[in-house]
Formats: C-alpha cells, sequence, structure tokens
C-alpha cells in the first residue's frame, strides 16, 4: 500500500494529504535540495479555507490574509505531512521506472539525496509539471498511474519595493506581502529596468490564470489521487 509522487509541488502535495487519509504509505520525490524553493509561483492564495492541510508559522512569515509566500507555504506543508507519515527524497531523480504485468512499479532513484537504488510502488504519480526547475535532469517516468497535465507558458514575477513607477503598473497579478515587499506578475518576460527591484522569478505557469490560486492547486492534487480510487 505505498505510492510515490513525482513533483514536490501543491498538485502533488494535495495528492501527497488525500493518499495518506486513505492509509497508503506516501514517498514524494524531486530535485530540489528544499521543497518550495527556489519561489518560481507567485504567492496567491484566495481561499486558505479551501486546503485541509494547516500550514502556519511561528513567525508568520507565511503572509497575509490573501497574499501568502508560496516557499513557506510548501515550507509548512512539509512538516505537517511529515507529521503524517509522509517521506520525502530530496536531491533525487527518476532514473527509470516500469510498470510491471500487475501494475505495480519498479523504480530506480539517482542522486545526492537519502535513497538511491531500485523501489517497488503499488502507484506511481506524475506531478512534474506542477514544478519548475529549468537546471534539473527531467525524471524518466514511463505509464504513470496517474498524470497532472497542464499548458504552459513563460511568466515572469518581479519582488520590489514600490510600484511608483509605470513599469509595474498593468501585472497579471499584483501581491503585497508580509514583509513589505510587493510581488508583480506578468506573462512572458517583460522588459524592466527598475533598479528597486529585489528578485526576479523567471518561470512556466498555467496559461489559465486561475490555476495560479494556490488552493486550486492543492484541490487538483487532492482531485488526481481521487480519480484512482
Amino acid at each position: 500500500m505505498n505510492v510515490l509522487i513525482v513533483g514536490a509541488g501543491i498538485v502533488g502535495y494535495g495528492c501527497a494529504y488525500s493518499a495518506l487519509l486513505d492509509g497508503f504509505d506516501v514517498t514524494v520525490v524531486d530535485h530540489s535540495i528544499e521543497f518550495g524553493l527556489p519561489n518560481v509561483w507567485p504567492s496567491i492564495l484566495l481561499s486558505k479555507e479551501s486546503i485541509p492541510l494547516e500550514f502556519s508559522t511561528d513567525q508568520n512569515f507565511e503572509g497575509t490574509e490573501k497574499a501568502h509566500r508560496h516557499e513557506w507555504i510548501m515550507k509548512s506543508m512539509s512538516i505537517e505531512l511529515a507529521k503524517k507519515g509522509c517521506h520525502f527524497l530530496h536531491k533525487t531523480r527518476i532514473n527509470h521506472s516500469e510498470r510491471k504485468k500487475n501494475g505495480t512499479y519498479s523504480v530506480e532513484f539517482v542522486g545526492a539525496g537519502q535513497v538511491n537504488g531500485t523501489k517497488q510502488f503499488q502507484h506511481l504519480i506524475d506531478a512534474t509539471q506542477d514544478t519548475w526547475i529549468p537546471w534539473a535532469t527531467p525524471h524518466q517516468i514511463t505509464t504513470p498511474s496517474s498524470q497532472y497535465n497542464v499548458e504552459r507558458q513563460e511568466a515572469t514575477g518581479f519582488v520590489h519595493l514600490d510600484t511608483s513607477t509605470s513599469d509595474f503598473q498593468n501585472p497579471i497579478y499584483q501581491i503585497n506581502r508580509q514583509d513589505g515587499l510587493i510581488e508583480s506578475w506578468f506573462s512572458g518576460n517583460p522588459n524592466i529596468t527598475n533598479r528597486k527591484t529585489i528578485e526576479i522569478i523567471s518561470t512556466m505557469l498555467p496559461t489559465n490564470h486561475s490555476l495560479w490560486d494556490c488552493s486550486h492547486r492543492f484541490q487538483t492534487g487532492m482531485n488526481l489521487w481521487n480519480i484512482l480510487r
């Protein structure tokens, strides 16, 4: 009764949460040294109540009512999932996977993480399209039990001090963060030279902008698991 979820994003975490509730032994694997970092998503959470998994920090770093920092959401969710028994394989990728005649999976792990070699799983969930790690060698996943598919396009986020110039006047989303900074998100890669920019986040996000919402992604992950029940 074990399941491997490939792709440590909020979709993967929603899937892991549902599988844990059903009594499965759950492992989440991905390339990053710390899941949730680097931050390659807008920190948008339109309805925290729609996420059944609790997340918070003692320092209240996670955000305001509708503007949460994505990396702190992931960090807090990682802690809560670990408390429920979830296993995490960091700095690891799938080198080979094979679906056997009985429907189970033989999966080979490689990397600098906690596990290398071949392990067996009852289910293999591919949630990698919810993550964006441009430097990483792709996972090699064959005929997964379930897969998250989404159309993506180039997007850019700017973390900056203020909006006093015209550079940040027409973003898709603009978020006032708990730390006093502002996130402005645009489709494509706009040419912005404002020197009050603290960070530039280049990534690939869904073409459907409603899918940028963290609560929607978590529910999508729960549904990804539920179709296997």
